[in-house]
């Protein structure tokens, strides 16, 4: 009886040390405003919106946990969920959309397993001039990251030694019988020292493609998988309280019928912070398509100026604006603007060329306001 005690109080005793050890975060942002767009139909007629989930700063809840194993190696873990400030609602079709990880991490860096952010997206985040602010608004979030801004089933490499982070990721197409169908693979790189950063990735994607047939017919031929290849590169500078930053990036979509669909998005600005609490940020973004629509002989351009402020109210609180003018040209001002269709690739968030103006329109002004939280 005395050995079952003693032996039950040395468990309770480890039991102990095991949960001093362990940590779990719980984190989010909040963010509520008004949108005013002008120009959305063939009739030039205006929308105001609610920011929905998120127009400075997407919406989430999430959790980080880290558990300390003992000579440098570590498990960790993060869940993150989106969510609507108009209606409360949670996203309809995954409660962990955002992120939904595990992984084993050291001084060697870390292994992650599940749904995570790729390459791609990581790398351009260093020289976003928004760093990922108005993601809804700007294209390095969304088209000009063809390459996906998350994966499913993506197993992914971070490493840090000195001034260089590298990444490396495959994720799983999943399909029977194995192949690359669906899958995606990537290498990225970002070297930052003193106020100088710069990056580049790589991604090469097995995506489901059907042919473009005429508006209202089914496609020509449906899913087969095309190669995507998507390149980026780009850097930042920062100087006391501002920062400047350019980058490019370039997609490249091979079509059943032959030929491709290419996307080459260029983009500079810069932001400086007038006071502690005051900031203002601007930026210009290019985007120039080939390739798109019925007939796949289809090129067009779009110029998307942005400025934004915002106020912290607290380290946690501010307020934002913003006024933005999207100009549309050739083939993307037109009434017809669709592209190749592409199944969503192995639940990444990135789109094929996803720059359809308003019908019959060639240009836009977007104005938001509101107040973002984080927790």
């Amino acid at each position: 009886m005395k050995k079952s005690l003693l032996a039950l109080a040395v468990l309770g005793a480890f039991a102990g040390v095991a949960q001093a050890q362990t940590s779990v975060t719980i984190y989010g942002s909040f963010d509520g405003g008004v949108r005013y767009q002008s120009d959305q139909d063939v009739n030039g007629r205006s929308k105001t919106t609610m920011s929905s989930t998120g127009t400075y700063n997407s919406n989430r809840l999430g959790f980080k946990g880290v558990e300390d194993l003992g000579g440098g190696l570590n498990a960790h873990f993060t869940l993150e969920s989106a969510f609507n400030t108009g209606n409360g609602a949670a996203d309809a079709n995954r409660f962990f959309g955002r992120s939904a990880f595990v992984g084993l991490g050291g001084q060697w860096g870390s292994i992650d397993l599940g749904r995570q952010y790729t390459v791609a997206f990581k790398t351009v985040g260093a020289y976003d001039p928004f760093n990922y602010k108005y993601t809804g608004i700007i294209p390095t979030a969304l088209a000009s990251i063809s390459a996906g801004t998350r994966n499913d089933n993506d197993i992914q490499y971070t490493g840090t030694f000195g001034p260089l982070t590298a990444r490396a990721e495959y994720a799983l197409g999943e399909r029977v019988g194995g192949g690359s169908g669906g899958s995606a693979a990537a290498v990225g790189a970002t070297f930052a020292t003193g106020p100088f950063s710069v990056g580049a990735a790589y991604t090469k994607r097995k995506p489901t493609v059907d042919a473009v047939a005429a508006v209202g017919a089914a496609p020509a031929i449906a899913g087969q998988d095309q190669d995507n290849r998507h390149y980026t590169v780009g850097g930042a500078f920062t100087f006391g309280p501002g920062r400047i930053a350019a980058g490019y990036a370039r997609e490249e979509q091979d079509r059943v019928a032959g030929g491709e669909t290419t996307q080459k998005n260029a983009w500079v600005g810069g932001s400086y912070d007038i006071t502690p609490a005051l900031g203002l940020t601007a930026a210009y973004y290019h985007t120039k398509a080939d390739g798109f629509g019925v007939g796949a002989n289809n090129s067009g351009k779009r110029g998307l100026f942005i400025v934004g402020a915002t106020y912290a109210l607290s380290k946690r609180t501010n307020f934002y604006a913003d006024v933005d003018y999207t100009k549309y040209k050739d083939g993307l001002a037109s009434a017809s603007t669709g592209v190749a269709n592409t199944a969503g690739l192995n639940g990444s968030s990135g789109s094929q060329l996803g720059l359809a103006s308003a019908p019959g329109q060639d240009k836009q002004v977007g104005v938001s306001v509101g107040i973002n939280h984080l927790f």
